[in-house]
């Protein structure tokens, strides 16, 4: 932020550059006038501060993989390997915890993100995303956003979850909410076409400061406004995971990343009022038989 202008300042102004003309004498006078024009020697501050070191394509496009190693991602090198150039995650039935291969690269806040996956029947993994690593839980553990892969769950596959935190935010199929207080609400909802659990699917994600959206070949699955400020995550790393259960493997390929600009402007309460008709997010877990949601206009407080 440049104050040099800012009256209020006007004594500090004087005063760094009575400094600045101090130094200039120690070190020899004043340097010679320019001859032509000034050019910088390197290219401004890029508006994402992600964009530092990365050299995106001519679209913007970063590649997160090289299809050849694991090289710029971290995890646990007895489940992940690259196969028939794909990130492969493999379990053998008795993992503990769930356990994630994070890239290194850089931290992410805004950005697009696509990857073609494929995953075996019975597998259960996501894309986690704006995460934190969480070695108090574990050598490979990471909380944070998630968008599951889940092929037999089609109210998982595609959700938007919370690792280590608020858990379920949104099936597929709905638009949500999360009010102030961290609690989801189903304001619309989204028609999503069947989906196989064969083969390779095109997963995207859209990060644009606290609304979230998930697509699955083309298709939006969920979408979502974030409005808890206390618990919503500005930033933080990508990753991949494998998941305790059955056996399982799931493959990752052409991941890139498209950095957004870090300054977007955040949904605010005012510009997503919650309609009295929105009912509560099923939470994870066994529920009573006869179990309803909420309505949000019947809750006994705001």
């Amino acid at each position: 932020v440049n104050l040099a202008g800012n009256p209020d300042y006007a004594d500090v102004l004087r005063e760094l550059r009575a400094r600045t003309d101090a130094f200039v004498q120690a070190y020899g006078g004043p340097l010679e006038p320019l001859r032509g024009a000034f050019t910088p020697s390197t290219e401004p501050h890029p508006v994402a501060a992600a964009l530092v070191g990365a050299k995106p394509d001519a679209d913007g496009w970063v590649r997160m993989h090289d299809g050849r190693s694991l090289r710029g991602w971290t995890g646990d090198s007895k489940l992940w390997k690259v196969a028939d150039g794909a990130i492969t995650g493999q379990t053998d039935g008795n993992l503990s915890a769930n356990s994630f291969l994070t890239w290194t690269f850089n931290t992410v806040q805004n950005f697009e993100l696509r990857a073609q996956v494929r995953i075996s029947a019975r597998g259960n993994s996501g894309i986690q995303y704006r995460g934190q690593p969480r070695p108090d839980l574990g050598l490979y553990a990471v909380s944070g956003y998630q968008c599951d892969v889940v092929p037999l769950r089609a109210d998982y596959n595609g959700m938007l979850y919370e690792e280590k935190g608020r858990r379920i935010l949104a099936h597929a199929g709905e638009r949500v909410i999360i009010d102030p207080q961290g609690h989801p609400w189903v304001v619309g909802n989204i028609d999503v076409p069947e989906i196989s659990a064969d083969g390779w699917h095109e997963y995207r994600v859209l990060a644009r400061a606290n609304h979230l959206r998930h697509w699955i070949d083309g298709h939006l699955i969920v979408d979502v406004i974030d409005l808890d400020e206390q618990h919503r995550a500005a930033e933080g790393v990508v990753a991949v995971q494998v998941h305790v259960g059955p056996p399982m493997q799931v493959q990752f390929k052409d991941l890139r990343i498209r950095h957004l600009p870090d300054d977007l402007p955040v949904e605010s309460a005012a510009d997503h009022p919650i309609p009295a008709s929105a009912r509560g997010v099923r939470p994870q877990g066994k529920l009573p038989a006869d179990w309803q949601p909420p309505i949000y206009g019947e809750r006994d407080s705001p």
